[in-house]
């Protein structure tokens, strides 16, 4: 394990929307979510947003680490998407990127260098929604360095069609 992994503190959210400023920042629109809708129609998600919130101490500025989001079943296993417009040909929802853990610039505001620890968000807003599956609790996982911590997740449900009136 890396020390990275070892001190890095991460929480997930689900919201309606969500933007990460240059400064930072974040701005949400119905954080919280545990429930997506979904279109019964063309089996897309209504659009949501995922946001990763990292925060690490003083000691790791200038680090970098192997960064990665991945969306499971409810059993820990990635899920394979079916394939439509919004995500063609792609099948496992994964996303990485190495990042560095940049020191916070609070210069002219009295704050002393190395007082804070830096935070920052990875946003991803899927605009067009995703083809989820439905009836089944879906989690988005966070890695470090490959690695990952039971808390490092955000369960959700997808619903499914309401059932079809019984006639006769």
């Amino acid at each position: 394990m890396s020390e990275v992994y070892e001190n890095a503190a991460v929480s997930l959210i689900l919201a309606d929307f969500a933007v990460a400023d240059q400064l930072g920042k974040l701005q949400m629109v119905g954080g919280g979510l545990q429930l997506i809708g979904r279109d019964h129609n063309t089996g897309v998600s209504a659009a949501f947003a995922l946001v990763v919130s990292l925060t690490f101490p003083p000691a790791l500025f200038n680090e970098q680490y192997a960064f990665e989001v991945v969306l499971e079943d409810a059993a820990g296993n990635p899920l394979e998407l079916a394939e439509s417009a919004a995500v063609p040909g792609s099948r496992v929802m994964r996303f990485g990127q190495t990042l560095q853990i940049e020191e916070p610039n609070f210069r002219g505001s009295g704050v002393p260098r190395r007082a804070l620890p830096t935070r920052s968000h990875v946003v991803l807003y899927f605009n067009t929604g995703l083809p989820l599956p439905p009836g089944r609790v879906l989690v988005w996982r966070a890695r470090i360095d490959g690695e990952s911590k039971p808390d490092w997740t955000v369960p959700f449900f997808v619903p499914a069609p309401p059932p079809a009136p019984v006639l006769g």
